[in-house]
């Protein structure tokens, strides 16, 4: 039995090598298997995280698109307040040339009538002066008048007392 123990106990020792073997490669096929699955389970949450970013930023572009569309609403009002502002600053332009044309008429008529008026005044004042020396000959008629109608007077007087009628 010696032989059949030896060659059993060299069975055991090729079955034990074998198993050996099998168990180191099942234990190197269990780490690949871990390193696979985790690698997975790594992959299925990334995975979950992109989705979850997915659904993130198709919310916040839809959010965008939505404010997007309003500020497109608001840029077209914008335009049309300006094209609007642009038109009446036209106008504006117009009126203040228009006003300023007659301004400038406004003045040269002022000039001219200030013109006419220092003569009228100057055309015053020799009038003036001419009443004054009128008022002056006047005055001067008026003392030889009353001078003459003294003397008259007296000479009516004179021609009575010496009898003379007219």
């Amino acid at each position: 039995m010696s032989t059949d123990a030896a060659r059993i106990a060299a069975i055991t020792q090729e079955l034990q090598a074998i198993l050996e073997a099998r168990l180191a490669e099942l234990g190197t096929a269990m780490r690949s298997a871990e390193s696979v699955t985790r690698q997975i389970v790594s992959a299925e949450l990334e995975i979950t995280r992109y989705k979850q970013l997915q659904e993130t930023l198709g919310a916040e572009a839809t959010e965008l698109k939505r404010e997007m569309t309003a500020l497109r609403a608001r840029a077209d009002e914008v335009r049309s307040a300006h094209g609007g502002l642009i038109g009446e600053r036209d106008k504006l332009r117009t009126e203040v040339t228009r006003l300023e044309g007659e301004a400038r008429d406004g003045t040269t008529e002022t000039e001219r009538l200030r013109a006419r008026a220092r003569a009228l005044e100057a055309e015053a004042d020799a009038a003036r002066k001419e009443n004054d020396t009128l008022r002056t000959k006047i005055k001067s008629h008026e003392d030889e008048v009353e001078k003459v109608q003294k003397m008259k007077a007296e000479l009516k007087a004179k021609m009575a007392a010496l009898g003379l009628k007219d």
